[in-house]
This record gives C-alpha cells, sequence and structure tokens, in this order.
C-alpha cells in the first residue's frame, strides 16, 4: 500500500477487556497495509498496574494517554477507535 493512503489506527479495548479483543480487526488491518496498535488500558490484558491504583478515569486511560503524547506532532493523524467503555 502506498503512503498516502496507508492510515495508522489506535484501538481501544472495553471495560474487562484487553488488547486482545481486537486480534482479528488487528490481522484485518495490517493485511490491507495498515499500522495499527491496540492498547491496554490500566490494569487490563499485560498492563501491570494493580486495580486498587485506579480511582479515576484519567488513571484508567493514563496507557492511551501516554501513548497518543508519544506520537509527537500534529501531522502525525491516528483514527481512534473505541468500543464499550473504551
Amino acid at each position: 500500500m502506498e503512503k498516502e493512503n496507508q492510515k495508522q489506527f489506535v484501538l481501544v479495548h472495553g471495560l474487562c477487556h484487553g488488547a486482545w479483543c481486537w486480534y482479528k480487526v488487528k490481522t484485518m488491518l495490517e493485511a490491507a497495509g495498515h499500522c495499527l496498535t491496540a492498547v491496554d488500558l490500566a490494569a487490563s490484558g499485560i498492563n501491570m498496574t494493580r486495580l486498587e491504583e485506579i480511582q479515576t478515569l484519567k488513571d484508567y486511560t493514563k496507557p492511551l494517554l501516554e501513548f497518543l503524547s508519544s506520537l509527537g506532532s500534529d501531522e502525525d493523524k491516528v483514527i481512534l477507535v473505541a468500543h464499550s467503555m473504551g
């Protein structure tokens, strides 16, 4: 796929799930030539945050917010896809 047609997706799972729930979508989008990242929110999937440490929605979404901040310039546009509480 040509670079200008390639999209960057960020996938966010819902409550009581993890990044693993996107495995079919991830496989299909990668096969179509897109880049994507499936993020584990706090205390979900492989994220090691203890449940007791999560007091607010900001705590829960910290891994996503940190990832989005790491992307850098406004030229790095992403398509954010979420379901349920994601």
